[in-house]
């Protein structure tokens, strides 16, 4: 293998080495201080930067052809580590839930709580889901938020951890040697911009950090396949931390995917191999569930029996009946599942009015193009153009495994691909696509899968054309950081108008109750009480309302800003 791609590998590498062991780190850090009695401070990020930073020095030691990695990856980090930041303070998160209780659990977290010992109380918005719902988002979102003492700064490790995917993806194919350095740029790019991800990047909710942590999770197990090194056996190590932290279900794909690679181990009678993957994973998960996971999954299970109370366990909750499309009552997984890849990308609920509408693949509509940018589209929300993409992929496979000479590599795809199918089949409500954010992977890994084979006349044709639809269909998601810059825009301009009456405003905050931060961080008194609403003002993207006090200035609207109003809409984003 030629040097160059092996430095290259290197550096991308220690990039994503970085970011992983960053919030594994601060994770780490955090859980120490929560026993210890203590709450999340400025310095637990900063800490764990320095400390992510001394391993990629004693890991670039190591690595082959490592020439100026350590210093190169060094440069990148702080750039990226700058941008995150300064993207993140600059655009709100405006979705439901991220309003609703992320945001909240945050402040909580940043302002003294420790969920180890205490149980906030239940005048806290959303209590219920706040302390008993995993933090491993919420906690390392806190500290930055401690660190830089403004609550949108936390979303900067969306955008950290995306770059981390990105990084250890590119660098696991320039390392296989298979492929030129264009097609392992796009193939990185296709697998890791997952539609679910894009959508939730600048915001609060937490499965774009599952899609791709579970991204992290497969490439991680496949370097160690290769090279079963320390930094390799560290980096599933921390990736192992932080995934089982994110929501319930991340618990059970952990478990599944390193039972699925340590199978494979053994199967391939690589025992020495197995038998590291095994203990690494084993000392992870205890570290991630009793440690890092303690609160929740130690208190759910002493206090209420299960760990994942509340939606398991004694008095369990439904929260999935209010969040059914229309007509997905009566109908099986299965049948949910199929109905939400083959319809019109929809954000449909039982109340909205709106039904589910089945489609021919690859053709669009206004739903389609209005609802993809959604973080939480119920139906159809891998992107308008998905189904057509995943029938395309599959007659690829079709093809590629009619045609394989290499049956070895062909058994390695398949059966990656059964786990992640398997992964999504052990879901009840797969329908839900950010329940699944793996799903994603199956047509890029056949695509990857084409990259490999014999060159075939219908490849050659079948190919270029899979490429294009997949990056037309992440260009619909892309739309989302567009709408989110009006509204960060229009947010601006609400907070400016409120600043200007130099008087206090009467707010009734509903269900977005962490809307009082940004009034704080801009220093706006309030003071909260209940009121008729159909005479006051909304907040944007919310149900909080306010009274315009007398006298406040009519502020000069920007093009800008009347754009914006009309991309305003009161759905739930």
């Amino acid at each position: 293998m030629k040097t160059a791609p092996i430095k290259t590998g290197n550096t991308l590498f220690l990039t994503g080495l970085f970011f992983i062991n960053l919030i594994a780190g601060i994770l780490l850090l955090s859980s120490i201080t929560f026993f210890c009695k203590g709450t999340i401070a400025a310095w637990q990020f900063p800490a764990a930067f320095v400390l992510a930073l001394v391993v990629n020095y004693f890991a670039a030691s190591k690595l082959q052809a490592a020439n100026g990695a350590f210093l190169k990856s060094f440069i990148i980090i702080v750039v990226v580590t700058a941008i995150a930041l300064i993207s993140a303070s600059y655009f709100y998160d405006v979705s439901y839930d991220g309003q609703a209780y992320h945001q909240e659990a945050i402040y909580q977290l940043k302002n003294g709580w420790n969920p180890y010992y205490t149980m906030l109380p239940d005048s806290v918005n959303q209590v219920l889901y706040i302390n008993h719902y995993s933090k491993g988002v919420e906690i390392p979102q806190s500290a930055v938020y401690a660190t830089l003492h403004h609550i949108e700064a936390g979303k900067a490790t969306n955008i950290m951890l995306l770059i981390a995917a990105f990084c250890l993806t590119l660098s696991y194919l320039y390392r296989l040697g298979k492929l030129s350095t264009l097609k392992c740029v796009l193939l990185s790019l296709l697998i890791t911009l997952n539609p679910i991800a894009v959508n939730q990047l600048l915001s609060y909710y937490v499965d774009g950090q599952l899609a791709t942590l579970l991204l992290c999770l497969m490439i991680a197990s496949l370097i160690i396949i290769r090279q079963p090194n320390r930094y390799n056996l560290l980096l599933l190590a921390s990736v192992i931390i932080i995934t089982a932290n994110i929501k319930f279900t991340a618990v059970v794909y952990v478990v599944l995917i390193v039972i699925a690679i340590l199978a494979w181990a053994l199967f391939t009678k690589n025992k020495a191999t197995a038998k590291k993957l095994f203990f690494t994973s084993l000392i992870a998960g205890i570290v991630a569930i009793v440690i890092v996971g303690f609160n929740p999954y130690v208190v759910n299970t002493i206090k209420y029996q299960h760990p994942f109370y509340p939606l398991m366990g004694k008095n369990k909750i439904d929260i999935i009946s209010y969040n059914l499309p229309a007509g997905f009552k009566e109908k099986n997984g299965a049948e949910k599942f199929f109905i939400s890849l083959f319809s019109h990308t929809g954000n449909i609920t039982p109340d909205n009015g709106k039904i589910v509408s089945l489609k021919i693949p690859f053709t669009l509509n206004k739903s389609d193009i209005v609802n993809a940018p959604k973080v939480d589209t119920r139906i159809g929300a891998f992107g308008p153009l998905f189904s057509g993409i995943l029938l395309l992929s599959i007659v690829i496979l079709i093809i590629v495994s009619i045609g394989a000479k290499d049956y070895r590599q062909l058994k390695n795809i398949l059966y990656l691909l059964a786990t992640i199918i398997i992964s999504v089949c052990i879901i009840p409500e797969s329908w839900w696509a950010r329940y699944i954010p793996q799903f994603w992977f199956i047509p890029v890994i056949i695509l990857f899968a084409a990259e490999l084979a014999d060159r075939k006349m219908i490849l050659t044709i079948l190919k270029p054309i899979l490429y294009i639809v997949i990056f037309i269909n992440i260009g619909f998601s892309l739309i989302s950081l567009g709408w989110n810059f009006l509204m960060t825009n229009l947010v601006n301009y609400q907070l400016a108008t409120l600043q200007a009456s130099h008087k206090t405003i009467i707010v009734e905050w509903g269900s977005a109750k962490s809307n009082r931060v940004r009034f704080m961080e801009h220093h706006i008194p309030y003071i909260e009480t209940h009121f008729g609403k159909d005479s006051s003002n909304v907040i944007v993207r919310s149900d909080s309302h306010f009274y315009v006090p007398g006298g406040t200035p009519n502020l000069p609207k920007s093009t800008l800003i009347k754009w914006a109003e009309k991309f305003q809409t009161q759905e739930p984003q």
